[in-house]
């Protein structure tokens, strides 16, 4: 399957401090497709609506980007990911800054998102949450044939030993560095 609509959510946040736009104006610049149109359809409304209430802050709809936590922020970037049904959504450390209820809401949208049939591809150093949605993974470890160490199914082995930016940080083969793919 070819992708049409790839939606990326970065690991590090953007800066927002005094810019003067509401959660619901961030998320609806999601559903710009390369033409400038203003985003006032209901259909455009109630997609907004929807991917805000997915990642459980509706209620901040009117709130600025400027008053929001980090969480709420990573959150409000996902709705805006989401709001434009991709066929591809790239996550870098979806549930970094989020508590586990929101950490909850995000597992139960990605599940959702991949029994339609996106593509779902995440980067993270703590696969726990979201473990039961991963088909495939990829450790990757500066000192392996192609940076590589293993390629497969969860649980990855504990033999895997990564070399990794964060290899002293490490505890577990489970909090290594995995690229989380669904077939």
């Amino acid at each position: 399957m070819k992708a049409k609509k790839i939606a990326y959510v970065p690991q590090r946040l953007p800066a927002v401090s005094g810019v003067p736009i509401s959660v619901y104006e961030s998320v609806a610049t999601g559903l710009l497709d390369g033409k400038l149109r203003i985003f006032s359809t209901k259909g455009q409304k109630a997609k907004v609506n929807l991917a805000l209430k997915k990642v459980g802050i509706f209620e901040l709809i009117n709130k600025s980007l400027a008053k929001l936590s980090g969480g709420q922020l990573r959150r409000t970037m996902i709705a805006k990911a989401l709001v434009a049904d991709p066929d591809l959504i790239l996550l870098d450390e979806p549930t970094a800054g989020l508590d586990h209820s929101s950490q909850i809401l995000l597992f139960n949208t990605l599940k959702e998102l991949k029994d339609s049939g996106v593509t779902i591809i995440l980067v993270t150093h703590e696969i726990g949450s979201l473990a039961l949605l991963v088909d495939k993974v990829v450790v990757l470890d500066r000192k392996a044939k192609n940076n590589i160490s293993y390629f497969g199914k969860l649980p990855v082995p504990v033999d895997v030993d990564p070399e990794s930016h964060h290899s002293d940080e490490l505890i577990t083969a489970i909090d290594e560095s995995v690229l989380g793919l669904n077939t």
